[in-house]
């Protein structure tokens, strides 16, 4: 029998402080009607071990007989596979838990899995949920994996994902519960999110429910759009990646709850949301049809239309910086205006006598790509948090870079990045960061540094690209003032 490593620190080890700590016992709403997927946080049990009990406390814990875990690694690169936790018993305050050596062989025998040893003596994601399943599920037998930088962009992603559906569909019957072990959005420079800065108690709930409605459309495509245009930052992004394959199309997502560790903290600077939630699914039915590949490349924008966009972001600017609109806005020709009509991602920077003075953008975006350029100007002179605000008496001496992004490609690693041609995403313990394509030329970077100082953006150490870190790229086209 193993003991976790997080016992003692990540939750109490004593039952009773477990349940007077997250308030087991306590009134709760209504039992669910039998989902067939839990969605529970696995941050300490001081901020999200309450939010996370009172979800278990709604299940009808006579209707299961097995779990399944899927939990995410946080400092191990496991690539488009997946480790199953071994076979053991695991002592939790309020009894063992026995992961079961049928359940490991089966969750072993499917497409993507490797086992990697290394991966679990360090990951908590798994052990967070061990106390919780003993209380409220004591029954069950147990399986769990965790599940490295699974996707829904490169080439193969739809393949691979369709493969693991299909054989772990057939694990699944009703009295399986999948519980599925994963914060939602990090945010604040220590996490290397900050898409916003002022009202951020109001703006990042808002984000995780935008999040939350995107992972509920039951479609990888839409889940790795929402994940693309926003940046979120969430830790269990490939562990929600195979459940939606696994799932029917008439799978349906209920959101539960939510907080975030500021409820305890009361720091909104450094905060993760936590969300829980419920699927219901007959695994009866047929799965969904996964895209072979959803990555795109779109067209070029003609020279008439990157002329536009740095007028729209150059008046844009004027706005933002002097609260006057002295000229109007640019007067663009109709077929030039239905050309930027196409949705898309793109970044605005501004730089002064060659330094840079702000840089704001969207790797992904559904609005129209003259829309995100307008907004990313005003952003980039007013609220990039690393910079003041450009002052009017600059504005002689800014000049003005657009780039128009295609949509971000899951790539295996270092190997497949080439400086100059791709634009690069860190994703790594919840915290991420991105250089525009031009960035490592202008610097005169190879690979490894690109991505040693990409690293460090993210708040992270130098060298933490190296391990348990997922990569995306992306091209840009480039347009100046």
């Amino acid at each position: 029998m193993r003991t976790p490593r997080i016992a003692g620190t990540w939750y109490p080890d004593s039952a009773a402080e477990i349940e007077r700590l997250v308030g087991i016992g306590k009134s709760a709403a209504p039992a669910l009607p039998h989902p067939a997927v839990l969605i529970v946080p696995h941050a300490g049990y001081a901020y999200s071990g309450a939010i996370a009990a009172r979800a278990y406390a709604r299940l009808p814990a006579d209707d299961y007989d097995r779990v399944i875990i899927l939990a995410p690694s946080h400092r191990v690169a496991l690539g488009r596979t997946f480790s199953v936790e071994p076979a053991d018993e695991v002592a939790t305050p309020f009894g063992p838990v026995t992961l079961t050596p049928d359940l490991h062989d089966a969750l072993a025998a499917l497409p993507g899995a490797r086992f990697t040893p290394e991966a679990h003596p360090c990951e908590h994601a798994i052990d967070i949920q061990l106390p919780l399943v003993k209380r409220f599920l004591p029954r069950c037998a147990v399986g769990a994996m965790i599940v490295g930088q699974w996707g829904c962009r490169a080439d193969g992603d739809g393949r691979a994902l369709a493969a693991f559906g299909a054989a772990f569909r057939k694990l699944l019957a009703p009295r399986t519960l999948v519980i599925v072990s994963t914060d939602f959005t990090h945010y604040g420079r220590d996490f290397g999110y900050v898409p916003f800065t002022d009202d951020v108690s109001r703006r990042l709930p808002e984000l995780d429910a935008e999040m939350f409605a995107a992972l509920a459309k039951n479609d990888n495509r839409a889940w790795s759009a929402a994940l693309d245009r926003t940046g979120a930052t969430v830790c269990g992004v490939a562990c929600l990646h195979l459940l939606l394959a696994a799932l029917p199309e008439s799978a349906r997502f209920e959101r539960l709850e939510y907080a975030t560790s500021a409820d305890v903290t009361g720091d909104w600077s450094h905060v993760v949301g936590y969300t829980t939630g419920a699927v219901y699914a007959n695994w009866k039915e047929p799965l969904k049809r996964l895209a072979e590949k959803v990555a795109s490349t779109p067209a070029l924008l003609s020279d008439a239309a990157g002329k536009a966009l740095i007028q729209v972001a150059d008046h844009a600017l004027q706005v933002a910086v002097t609260g006057v609109d002295r000229t109007g806005a640019p007067t663009i020709p109709d077929s030039v205006r239905r050309e930027l009509q196409r949705p898309g991602g793109a970044f605005v920077t501004l730089t002064e006598r060659g330094m840079l003075r702000g840089c704001i953008g969207l790797i992904l975006s559904d609005q129209p790509v003259i829309d995100v350029v307008r907004e990313m100007a005003e952003s980039a002179a007013l609220h990039d948090p690393r910079f003041t605000r450009v002052r009017p008496e600059e504005l002689p001496a800014i000049d003005l870079e657009v780039s128009v992004l295609t949509e971000p490609t899951t790539v295996s690693g270092p190997s497949e990045i080439v400086v100059g041609r791709d634009g690069v995403i860190l994703r790594k313990h919840g915290r991420s960061a991105v250089f525009l394509p031009q960035v490592a030329t202008e610097q005169g970077w190879d690979v490894p540094t690109m991505l040693t100082h990409l690293s460090l953006k993210a708040g992270l150490d130098p060298d933490a690209w190296r391990t348990g870190a997922s990569f995306s790229t992306f091209r840009a086209q480039i347009f100046h003032r």
